[in-house]
Formats: C-alpha cells, structure tokens, sequence
C-alpha cells in the first residue's frame, strides 16, 4: 500500500493496518490556486457529503456557500487573520451549519454537531479523491457570521471549509509555508481503551508503556 501514497505524504505516513491509501493522502493543505473549481466537481463533493449518516437521518448540516468575490469577502471578514492570510485565495468558502433539534419533534439532538462532522469527513475525503483540497477553520467569529449570513436560532455554525486546487506554498507567509507538510497521528492503540476509560500510558525505564 505504501507505493501507492502520494510521494509528497509518503515521507510522513504510514499506516499501521491495512486501509485505502486515499485515508493518508488526504491532508490540509493551505496553499490554494485562485483557479476556479467546476460546479460538476464542487457538486460531487457535495453529493459524498449528503450521504453521512445521521441520528434519525436527520441530516442536520447545511452548506452555505461562497463563490462570488462579494460572497467571499463576507465570509472572509469573520474569519481570524491568520485564516485571512492564505483562506483569500481559495476559490470556495463554505460554512457548514447543524440544526440543534430534530425536524420529526422539535426536541434537542444531542448529535448535531457529531452528525455535522462525520458529513464535513465525507466532505473532505471526496474533496481529495477530486484532485481537490479542502481546509477546515475552527478560527472564526460564530456571532459575526450568523449575523452576516442571517443564520436561524436553531443552527448553529459548525466550521468553515476553504476548497479549491492546490497553488503554490511559495505565495503563503512564511509562518504557513514551515507548516505546509501533512501532519502524522498518534498510533490507533493509544486512543483505544478495552472495557472502559483508562489513564494515559506512561513510558517505562525499558521504553515499553504501562497503564496506572
């Protein structure tokens, strides 16, 4: 499997198990081409999305989408400036919203914004297997895009998602460009606990780990 990661990723992952390349290959990068991403394309990312699952089939998120240089000047302005300062070349902003109670009852869902993550994933995976990439910003002013975006009581913003082609790493501060390589995990072991809660591991004097 290893030969079959892109060489820019291969350097810095490596699977423990067995799993489709295509989980490793898509990472976060923040240099975007101002090129233009088609609606056929931009909609299939879409369409991978729309088939998260969801409490109830809720499907709790909504996609607000911006293209426009007007659209994307809205949605820029709140965002925190670091996200401005490579975010402005990315032909696609999207804020993804969830609704907080089911449609069935009007009661709360407790999952909206478990359910609005595991659609952003799908979101992001397809992205990738586009020829895309889509950067996902928890940096952002909630209050200040709800009021821009007139978003309802009952939704509430989840993320802002930057999609479009790669661009050169060249043109982002120098700050973003150290950070411009896809970032490795911890092994699945250490986030895995058998029966029930348990204390982090800690090294031993033999390099091996024990839990307390």
């Amino acid at each position: 499997m290893q030969d079959e990661l892109d060489p820019e990723v291969r350097p810095y992952r490596e699977a423990e198990h067995a799993i489709e390349p295509a989980f490793l290959n898509r990472w976060s990068p923040r240099a975007f081409s101002p090129e233009p991403v088609d609606d056929e394309t931009l909609m299939r990312v879409f369409e991978a999305a729309r088939w998260a699952a969801s409490s109830y089939n809720e499907q709790p998120w909504r996609f607000l989408l911006a293209r426009s240089e007007e659209d994307r000047a809205t949605f820029l302005d709140f965002l925190t400036p670091s996200n401005q300062a490579w975010a402005k070349n990315a032909p696609v902003l999207v804020l993804i919203v969830s609704k907080k109670t089911f449609s069935h009852n009007g009661q709360p869902n407790a999952v909206f914004a478990f359910d609005a993550g595991t659609c952003s994933g799908y979101l992001t995976l397809q992205a990738s297997l586009c020829g895309l990439i889509a950067h996902g910003m928890a940096g952002f002013d909630r209050d200040k895009a709800r009021a821009a975006l007139n978003i309802p009581d009952d939704f509430d913003p989840m993320a802002v998602f930057a999609i479009g082609k790669r661009g050169d790493k060249n043109a982002l501060p120098p700050a973003a460009q150290e950070r411009e390589v896809p970032s490795n995990r911890r092994p699945v072991r250490e986030s895995i606990m058998e029966g029930g809660f348990q204390p982090a591991a800690e090294k031993t004097a033999e390099g091996g780990t024990q839990n307390e």
